[in-house]
């Protein structure tokens, strides 16, 4: 085997470099490449698949018989052997072995002597061959050791048995039921019952007698009277007897089998109940000799139980149709074979009795019943029960009914509480009046389905030629069936008729249904079977041996007959000539048959068709099959059946399809990197019966021949002809026709023929027929010989020779060709192909005599004990199946954790708050308890062993305890397997189908779910693997009850031994004097190839059947024969002794192979399979009239191993790697290449750094050099020194990693036994199952995922202590011993530190204890953390990827999945030990990539190892860190378990996000609290926090502060990392000015915000104004304030060691000043940008370039650049204004123009009909920017422009002047808003707008003066003004028309009466205070006109110039009464 070699070259590459030293799981991945190497190539081999070895039978020497050589199989060393036997038993005489048991041999022959060893002529020929086959000389080549059958024990038939079959008047027969362990003999309507349970097991205590075998004459002591009796009640004569399964829910669970007995006229039911051996229902003995009676007492079954026979009414009658033969399936289904050639079913129904599991003496007690309920819950599970209670079993159940009597079966899971209490003690099966119905089906008649059931079934035969179609025509041809064989891997029954029909029928679902998990319900009806397929044996044989004998290179075509087979050559013409001795041996048998036929006819004119009974037994013909034996799935997985005929003859047959035949070796036997698609798809249609059988190939028998006269006891072998010998050797098979008259010719020789497991066993008759007119000389003259004392003693009864073939892969063939030159020898020789099989005559030499018979009369039954369905072994089990995954599904990775959560409660009253459960509907009217049938079940979850607590809900309960896991009693060693509810179902295959996703590929998503991931078939249960030969020799060791074959004749049942190759080895190891030197241990190693002869001594040195001294010897000839490892050239030499080390490939040592070899068996039962698989618990729920309840069951947890099985998987394990702690000292004691490597790689560290003056990129830059020089250099040639030391170390490598994989494997199973035990322990926690979930014994031992899942398990389990610390420290101490691989020391210091913790919890608050016990609870803890480097021990699960996942989150998920860093972290806040908090968790973040945080053994504790006896390499490992490549990934791990990516697998940032997110939870909880004690801890945690030195935590601590609005915690902490964070990372400078201001760095403050207005890049004109506001704020705090940072009491320090921020720079006042005067100028010139910003951006005609908008957005702009380049251009007079306001600059034109624009922008362009108003703005338009605008007279000529007249320009404009008012007025430069002109222009505006309305005299409201004032004009400005344009016009000389001097009039009467009325109302509505620059209201600056005496007199003066324009106007009347309104007003008020 290629070995994966690890670098030899000890060059300069470190430790790091180095994967084997750098990650502790490369060697575990090696090793187990290597595993996966040696499982798949057991599965390759040519010998594993019975098909592949008739393929390969093309070559000389194939299908060889060779005659068992030398004592017990131990071959014959000969000349090429090499040395000599020094074997005890070689020299003088051979002397008899040591007696079984004695010291140093583990095989004893029953007898005291060995087998052959009285040599006798004769012996020696039947041994050695005939002489003809043996070529003459001193020199005789060797013959290898081979396995052999040995006859083991006889129990002869009890003599009252063989008295009544003697007494028989018509009938007799005999038959073994081997499943049970029963055997059957009728005669006439009497069956009996022999019972041989542990006979097969015992020694030599029942020994044959002086008087030979069978004769009845032994020691009283020795015979066993366990039988029993059974009369047919219709006193019919009994046909046959068949052993079948109970249906479930028909009887109680103590009946395990059900007996079938049929007659001609009926077939009755009987059940086997079994009970416990109490002796006074034993089996006793009547004086009168009769058998007891089997009803009243039963018979002794065992050393143990009792059986009884008890009849049921279940019987069927057979109408007319005899039913001879009878099978039934492991469900129950019963199939009967009639003389019709029909199939039959018989179906029976029936519920179960109220007997139970009391009745007949079944087990009672709380056990029978813990086993019922299990089931029964099991059985919900799988979705085949449903609770259904009623009152009366609520009223049972409250009374106190026994939970132990609850039943399982059939539709009610608690039948128990349905049936009430079962304490019937009757052991009879039929009691109660259930009805009982029992019908017989028809599957052969293919009948309408209306005349099925309405004509009788003889009228139903009789037209089975209309009826049926031509296939089942042909199956009836057959003649009657003698024989049914039911093939339960495969889903197939098979028929054999009378006349050698073989029928195939199809017991699965039919195609279209989706029941693919072979475990239906009960209550679904079975499928009928369906016939598929018709071989007509002996005519298709006689075509496939009339094509060999004509030499046809291909076989003939079969379609034109439908009940002929396909005939196939799988070793091509070749092979099938090999088969049957050539060319020749095809003549002979053909020739043999028609002489058959001619003899038959003959016999039959004469009158000679009834002879005697002896005769009658050998009827069928050489070409006819007398029986059908199974080829298991574990043999073949292309051929289905072997047919034995009578002539000894073996057709190979498949009954699947052609294509899954190809489809199976081509594709699926060993292509591992194949698809599943090409893997057989689906194996339900692969295994399919096709339409037509398979003729694969005949074998003919090994060449016996008889002497005349001899008859059987002359039977020899002895070639038919003589072959030129070969290199291979052996006999070819053939039958030897000389001698045979024509009448002795009829029929074959074959009395039984028996085929198993590769086994072949005949039982011969060649007496039959040497005298036909009388009685036979030596043949049996009667079926039982006659009772002892009428019989002579001279000689033993005559019976069958007995002649067996075992396989044989013994290396045989050598090379004809003569060797090459210059080579050294000829190639070794190999396994010769084709079937291959070692012969003998196991009975020559026994007794005494060199007879091969059996004595003892006709053999009526050869079976393998132990072989039928529920009979073998798990571990037999789990290696069968056992199939090695492929490439794609090793790559699927591990599954899912499974984490069950407690479900919620339904509200009370909520609809449909549980609809989701399994309703229970209950008549008993609760009153707020649960029902009774359900209080029942939590009682018995809750108690025991298997259960934990189950969690209820009430209405006013809130939760229970969650739900959480239950132990099955079902396991995956069983032969049922796991459960199916832990499989896929067939919606989510096809689902899975549909989507294109295959179902062995699929991707498993999720890494922690509630709901446990479905296990796809291939990993829930493997297919069978055919494995070599040698591969499973190691489960049945000498003496094995499950590697026996029985055979029954008339005389007694006899035992026969399969002695296999290790026991060979250990018997030539127990005799050999020195293993070194002995030729027949070396024999071994030469005939198997010398891996293989290691992997079998290493197999011998672990088997627990082997004592120390065999052990010892077995280990020396290993290594002994151990060969070296060496270096090959992998190319054409270069020259001699000029080959570099380069060129060599490294070829492990046959020692290493055998190693692997055997580590591979004895890891092949559990290694690929899951060790654990979880269910999600089911919900139930209970609903009555008063409340609602609402229970889970715990989740299902079904475990691989049950504590036998693991204890027979861990022992030899064991005690392999005992052997080599012991034997492989050096690559074991220390890591191989450790040392050199380090050093190495110290000296590469040193040259490369360089003394740290270069970079990084310059090492690489010189390495890359130093390889280049290197590879341009010549490689210097390997010396034999260097080649050697390469081959030792990667040897030496490869053994140390095989020592590791092995102690991981011990430890694991020792873990498994451990949790097991921890989960039955109730003070201990629940065991989180869930976690190893669908994880494979493989990922468990060797992948870092495997060793995470089980961190969490156990630091789960060591994370809470208190109430159970005793038993707690009792589980550490022992996985500290037992499984340190596993549990690391951080796992112990972790449960020291819980413990420390609880034990703190329970002590006083204020006690000094408490205090000691926290900081000792913390020190553990801060250590244990440095050992939590799984990121899901410590995340639980992964998060959202997207980036929006919360610190709450990680915290919850960690505390749900139980994390050690969280439950850690809860305990010590209940502590109040926070500084540990703290540090735990920035202790663990560094193991994800945080700051590191150097040890402090002030707080930390010293490593826990427990006591444990490690190796020193051994410490730490598989717990450390992984390197930076495996955690990244473990696509380094070459076994193929690589995960498959999907996203949701925690990674080491989840983890490292969770050590932050548990801190911050905390932090943010007690800041939450207001409490002053939760202040103070919540501030020491922040400061301990703000203490770490790892910015990555700090920066996640600032960030966390402030997304929680914890932004005044966060600025209190005073420390250099959070201000150079907020400058530099968070560049906030908002923060920064905040953080300053808090801690009074008032001028640092100011900087911040100045520096952010001002800087170059892009900010938002809107975040620079705010910042020049801060600034200029902070300036003058500083100003005002002391210039010392005022550091507030709050303030957190960062820690010890860190220093306060930079202390302030001094400023002096007038540089505050000048820089506060500064900034306030800069922000109203920004606030101007910000007004041109606004108005831009508001603006739809305004396009600016992309620069100058940026400049404008982002830039602080200068005043003039806003003037020119944008108010301006952009005609904003607005800000034109503001501009010139700001500048101080006082341009009276300037300002003038740009009002008028402004005037003008919100008037124009407008249409008038009036001409004063047209007039009118055309001039107001003059002098402004807006010239062009148009100003239209006619409305009809206006088009869209606005009517002037309408108005609507009115609110605009008072809005935006009064606006622009107040910016500009009464802020130092008033120029910029004059007054004149703006009250000249808006008063002209209403004049002509009221003119153009035509409203004569009647005017608008004084809008202009209001529109003044709202922008903060005081009111005594506005009058002076107006009363300037009275001044102006008077001054003008009377220019003025009295119109528009009575206009001003108006104008200042409304001005005035605005005032009057400002000042009399409520200050709501007086003038505003801007306006007011000192601060009064309206009526104060009334008062003070008044006072001032100079309002009034101006009022007279306004009276008098109105009187002067004349009374008679209506206006000039109401301006005057206004005026003296005013007037009086202001009189009354203020005078």
């Amino acid at each position: 085997m290629a070995a994966l070699a690890a670098s030899a070259t000890g060059s300069a590459s470190g430790a790091a470099a180095d994967p084997y030293l750098s990650d502790d799981f490369h060697p575990l991945h090696s090793a187990s490449a290597h595993i996966l190497a040696a499982l798949r190539a057991d599965e390759s081999a040519p010998d594993a698949d019975l098909y592949r070895r008739l393929v390969s039978s093309g070559g000389a020497g194939a299908h060889r018989y060779h005659p068992v050589a030398g004592e017990e199989g131990l071959g014959e060393p000969g000349a090429s052997a090499g040395g000599r036997s020094e074997s005890s038993g070689t020299g003088g005489g051979r002397r008899p072995s040591t007696a079984a048991g004695g010291s140093g041999n583990v095989i004893g022959s029953p007898l005291g002597v060995l087998r052959g060893s009285r040599a006798s002529p004769s012996t020696t020929n039947a041994s050695n061959g005939s002489p003809g086959n043996t070529s003459g000389g001193a020199s005789k080549p060797a013959s290898p050791p081979t396995p052999y059958l040995r006859h083991e024990r006889s129990l002869p038939l009890p003599a009252p048995l063989a008295a009544e079959a003697a007494k028989a008047q018509l009938s007799s027969s005999m038959g073994l039921l081997p499943a049970a362990q029963l055997a059957w003999l009728s005669a006439d309507h009497k069956l009996f019952l022999w019972s041989y349970a542990g006979a097969a097991g015992e020694g030599n205590s029942n020994t044959v007698g002086s008087e030979g075998w069978g004769s009845g004459h032994t020691t009283p002591q020795a015979v066993r009277q366990d039988y029993c009796s059974f009369a047919v009640p219709s006193g019919q004569c009994v046909v046959s007897v068949g052993l079948v399964r109970p249906k479930r829910g028909v009887f109680t669970d103590n009946v395990e089998w059900c007996l079938v007995v049929t007659t001609p006229e009926e077939a009755v039911l009987c059940a086997l109940a079994k009970g416990p051996l109490d002796p006074p229902s034993e089996g006793t003995r009547g004086e009168d000799g009769d058998a007891p009676d089997a009803v009243a007492g039963g018979f002794r079954h065992g050393s143990e139980a009792v059986l009884r026979l008890v009849p049921t009414r279940f019987v069927l009658p057979t109408d007319a149709v005899p039913l001879l033969s009878v099978a039934g399936t492991s469900d129950g289904r019963i199939f009967l074979g009639g003389t019709d050639g029909g199939l039959y079913e018989m179906s029976y129904e029936g519920n179960r009795p109220t007997g139970g599991m009391h009745g007949g003496g079944g087990y009672n007690g709380a056990a029978a019943g813990s086993e019922a309920m299990e089931r029964a819950i099991d059985e919900y599970f799988d979705g085949r029960g449903v609770f259904s209670l009623d009152s009366a079993s609520s009223a049972k159940a409250n009374a106190g009914l026994d939970v132990g009597g609850v039943l399982a079966g059939g539709k009610r899971v608690l039948s128990a509480l349905t049936f009430g209490a079962l304490d019937d003690q009757s052991p009879t099966i039929t009691v109660g009046p259930r009805p009982r119905k029992c019908r017989k089906i028809d599957h052969s008649s293919r009948a309408p389905g209306l005349a099925a059931r309405v004509l009788p079934p003889a009228i139903l035969r009789a037209g089975a030629g209309v009826f049926g179609s031509a296939l089942g025509n042909e199956a009836r041809k057959g003649g009657p069936i003698v024989s049914i064989v039911i093939d339960e891997a495969r889903r197939c029954l098979y028929t054999l008729g009378s006349k050698g029909v073989v029928c195939a029928y199809d017991l699965s679902p039919p195609p279209h249904t989706n029941n693919t998990s072979g475990n239906a319900s009960p209550s679904a009806a079975a499928p009928p079977p369906r016939l598929a397929s018709v071989l007509d044996a002996p005519a298709t044989a006689k075509l496939y041996l009339d094509a060999v004998s004509r030499g046809r290179m291909y076989p003939p075509t079969t379609n034109q007959k439908l009940s002929l087979g396909t005939i196939a050559f799988p070793g091509g013409s070749a092979g099938a000539q090999s088969g049957v001795g050539g060319m020749d041996g095809a003549r002979d048998l053909l020739k043999r048959h028609d002489a058959e036929g001619r003899a038959a006819k003959a016999a039959a004119g004469n009158g000679r068709g009834n002879g005697p009974r002896g005769a009658l037994s050998n009827a069928a013909g050489v070409l006819h099959p007398t029986s059908l034996h199974l080829v298991p799935p574990s043999e073949s997985k292309s051929l289905t059946l072997v047919a034995v005929t009578g002539g000894g003859l073996r057709y190979y047959l498949s009954s699947l399809s052609s294509t899954a035949v190809h489809a199976a070796q081509a594709q699926g036997g060993f292509a591992y990197g194949a698809p599943q698609s090409a893997r057989g798809g689906d194996p339900r249609a692969a295994l399919r019966p096709g339409r037509k059988m398979i003729f694969c190939h005949v074998r003919a028998p090994p060449p016996y021949a008889t002497s005349s006269g001899e008859g059987n006891d002359g039977v020899r072998f002895e070639a038919v002809r003589a072959f030129a010998r070969d290199a291979a050797g052996g006999l070819a098979p053939g039958i030897h026709a000389a001698g045979r008259s024509p009448a002795t010719a009829v029929g074959g020789d074959v009395v039984k023929g028996w085929y198993g497991d590769g086994a072949f066993v005949l039982a011969l008759d060649v007496d039959r027929g040497q005298n036909p007119g009388g009685a036979p000389s030596n043949a049996r003259a009667d079926f039982f010989a006659a009772p002892a004392e009428g019989r002579s003693a001279a000689r033993p009864a005559a019976g069958d020779a007995i002649v067996a073939a075992l396989p044989d892969v013994a290396a045989r063939a050598t090379s004809s060709a003569t060797p090459a030159s210059g080579s050294a020898a000829p190639a070794p020789p190999s396994a010769p192909g084709g079937i291959s099989e070692a012969v003998l005559l196991p009975l020559a030499g026994q007794g005494g005599t060199p007879s091969p018979v059996l004595p003892g009369g006709r053999t009526f039954d050869i079976v393998a004990t132990g072989t039928d369905y529920g009979t073998t072994s798990s571990l037999a089990s789990l290696y069968v199946h056992s199939e090695t995954p492929s490439d794609a599904e090793l790559q699927v990775g591990p599954l899912p954790a499974f984490a069950p959560r407690p479900t919620p409660a339904p509200r009370p009253g909520a609809a449909g708050a549980a609809s989701s459960a399994a309703r229970v509907a209950s008549k008993a009217h609760g009153r707020g308890v649960l029902s009774s049938a359900l209080a029942a079940l939590a009682h018995y979850l809750r108690s025991g062993p298997y259960g934990r607590e189950v969690g209820t809900v009430g209405g006013a309960r809130g939760f229970g305890p969650p739900a959480t896991f239950r132990l099955s009693r079902r396991y995956g060693c069983g032969a049922g397997g796991f459960g199916p509810s832990a499989g896929e179902g067939a919606a989510a295959s096809k689902a899975r189908a549909g989507g294109g996703t295959s179902a062995r590929n699929k991707q498993i998503v999720g890494a922690a779910s509630t709901k446990a991931a479905r296990l796809p078939g291939w990993l829930l249960r493997p297919s069978p693997a055919p494995l070599s030969v040698a591969a499973a020799q190691h489960l049945a060791p000498s003496g094995s009850t499950s590697d026996k074959v029985a055979i029954l004749n008339a005389g007694g049942l006899h035992f026969f031994a399969r002695a296999s190759l290790p026991d060979a080895l250990a018997t030539a190891l127990a005799r050999a004097r020195n293993v070194a030197t002995d030729a027949t241990v070396r024999n071994f190693f030469v005939s198997y190839g010398y891996a293989e002869g290691c992997a079998l001594c290493f197999a011998l040195a672990t088997s627990g059947a082997s004592d120390d001294a065999l052990r010892a010897k077995a280990a020396e000839a290993a290594l002994c024969h151990a060969r070296r490892p060496v270096m090959t050239l992998a190319k054409a030499s270069i020259g001699e002794g000029l080959d570099p080390l380069s060129a060599y490939t490294f070829q492990p040592s046959s020692l290493y192979d055998g190693l692997v070899q055997c580590l591979s068996r004895l890891l092949r039962p559990v290694w690929h399979k899951p060790a654990v698989v979880a269910t999600e618990g089911r919900p139930l729920s209970v609903r009555s009239a008063t409340a609602r309840y609402y229970a889970a069951l715990p989740a299902k947890v079904e475990l691989l191993l049950d504590e036998a099985t693991l204890g027979a998987v861990r022992r030899p394990l064991q005690l392999l790697q005992e052997l080599m702690r012991a034997r492989f000292v050096p690559a074991v004691r220390a890591v191989p290449g450790a040392k050199a490597a380090a050093t190495a790689g110290d000296a590469m560290d040193v040259d490369e750094d360089n003394g740290g003056r270069i970079t990084q990129a310059l090492r690489n830059q010189s390495r890359a050099a130093a390889q280049r020089t290197t590879a341009n250099q010549t490689h210097p040639p390997a010396t034999a020194s260097d080649l050697q030391s390469a081959a030792y170390q990667t040897e030496d490598r490869n053994v140390h990693a095989l020592y590791r994989l092995v102690a991981r494997s011990v430890q694991l199973l020792d873990l498994l036994a451990c949790l097991r035990r921890a989960h039955e322990t109730q003070s201990l926690p629940d065991v989180a199952w869930g976690r190893l979930h669908g994880l494979t014994c493989a990922q468990l031992a060797i992948s870092r995922e495997g060793q995470r899942r089980v961190d969490a398990v156990l630091n789960a389990l060591v994370c809470r202590g208190g109430t159970a610390a005793a038993e707690g420290d009792r589980l550490a101490d022992e996985l500290s011993r037992r499984c340190y691989l596993y549990f690391s020391a951080g796992a112990r210091l972790t449960h020291l530190g819980f413990r420390a913790a609880n034990d703190a919890l329970a002590r006083p608050v204020a006690s000094p204890q408490r205090g000691a016990l926290a900081d000792q609870a913390a020190r553990y803890l801060r250590s244990a953390a440095r050992h939590w480097h799984s990121p899901p021990l410590v995340a639980g699960r992964s998060m959202s990827r997207d980036g929006g996942a919360s610190w709450e989150e990680a915290f919850a998920n960690a505390t749900e999945a139980g994390s050690p860093l969280a439950l850690a972290a809860d305990v010590l806040l209940k502590l109040g030990h926070v500084g540990g908090l703290a540090d735990v968790c920035l202790i663990c973040a560094a193991n994800f990539g945080g700051g590191k945080v150097p040890p402090d053994a002030r707080k930390e504790a010293g490593s826990e190892d427990g006591g444990r006896d490690l190796l020193p390499w051994e410490r730490g490992l598989y717990h450390r860190p992984p390197p930076s490549d495996a955690a990244a990934g473990e696509a380094s791990e070459s076994s193929g378990s690589r995960a498959v990516v999907t996203g949701l697998d925690p990674a080491p940032a989840d983890a490292l996000r969770t050590c932050h997110g548990i801190a911050f939870h905390y932090i943010s909880q007690l800041l939450g609290d207001a409490s002053p004690e939760n202040q103070r801890l919540a501030d020491e945690l922040v400061a301990t926090c703000a203490a770490s030195s790892d910015d990555k935590f700090l920066h996640a601590l600032y960030e966390h502060l402030l997304a929680t609005n914890r932004e005044e915690t966060l600025l209190r902490i005073d420390s250099p990392s959070l201000e150079a964070w907020l400058v530099d990372d968070k560049k906030d400078a908002g923060l920064v000015w905040k953080y300053h201001s808090f801690h009074g760095r008032h001028r640092l403050a100011g900087d911040a915000m100045y520096s952010c207005a001002t800087e170059a890049g892009r900010v938002p004109l809107d975040r620079r104004i705010e910042c020049l506001t801060r600034a200029a704020n902070s300036y003058s705090s500083a100003r005002e304030l002391n210039p010392v940072p005022n550091l507030t009491a709050r303030s957190l320090l960062a820690g010890p060691g860190t220093s306060p921020a930079v202390q302030d720079k001094p400023m002096t006042q007038n540089e505050l000043e000048a820089r506060v005067r500064n900034i306030e100028e800069q922000l109203d010139v920004a606030t101007i940008q910000k007004r041109v910003l606004d108005t831009v951006a508001q603006s739809q005609g305004v396009n600016l370039d992309a620069a100058q908008t940026d400049a404008l957005t982002h830039t602080l702009l200068s005043v003039s650049d806003i003037y020119n380049d944008f108010a301006c251009p952009l005609n904003l007079f607005d800000v034109c204004l503001l501009i010139l306001h700001t500048c101080k600059h006082n341009e009276g034109d300037t300002i003038a123009t740009l009002w008028k624009s402004v005037l003008c922008e919100e008037v124009l362009p407008c249409a008038t009909n009036s001409r004063r108003a047209s007039e009118f703005l055309t001039r107001l338009k003059q002098g402004s920017l807006l010239e062009d605008e148009t100003v239209a007279l006619g409305t009809a000529a206006s088009g869209n422009a606005p009517t002037f007249e309408h108005g609507e320009w009115m609110p605009l404009l008072r809005t935006r002047v009064a606006a622009l008012g107040k910016e500009l007025f009464g802020k130092g430069a008033d120029y910029t808003f004059p007054l004149d002109l703006l009250a000249r222009e808006l008063e002209g505006l209403r004049a002509v707008c009221d003119g153009a309305r035509g409203e004569d005299g009647a005017s608008s409201p004084p809008w202009p003066a209001q529109t003044l004032l709202d922008a903060g004009v005081p009111f005594y400005e506005l009058i002076e003004i107006y009363d300037s344009f009275l001044t102006e016009d008077d001054a003008s000389g009377g220019g003025v028309d009295a119109t528009t001097r009575l206009q001003r009039l108006a104008s200042l009467s409304e001005l005035l009466e605005l005032w009057v009325t400002a000042a009399l109302t409520s200050p709501l509505v007086s003038a505003n205070s801007l306006g007011d620059r000192e601060g009064s209201s309206a009526s104060s600056q009334l008062a003070r006109a008044t006072n001032s005496g100079a309002l009034l007199p101006r009022i007279e003066q306004y009276k008098q110039a109105l009187q002067e324009l004349g009374g008679g106007n209506p206006a000039s009347g109401a301006i005057d009464e206004r005026l003296t309104n005013v007037e009086e007003a202001i009189r009354k008020q203020y005078c």
